[in-house]
């Protein structure tokens, strides 16, 4: 009982945080949706992209093939 409360709050609490802090942004147009109102840095941008394309396999399987 104390995982699955313990998720639904959690849960909420990202949910609440993301509407608080993205509430005045613009999201009407494409420009201000897919790109922030081009207010991202440049670091923001490539920690995503990396981010995005690291995963477990690239950590653990490929270092593994290799060896």
């Amino acid at each position: 009982m104390l995982e699955i409360f313990s998720f639904l709050f959690f849960t909420a609490l990202v949910a609440v945080l993301s509407w608080w802090y993205t509430r005045h942004d613009q999201h009407a147009t494409s420009t201000g949706y897919f790109l922030a109102g081009r207010s991202l840095t440049w670091l923001v941008i490539g920690g995503s992209l990396l981010l995005t394309n690291l995963s477990t396999e690239q950590l653990v399987g490929l270092n593994g093939g290799a060896f």
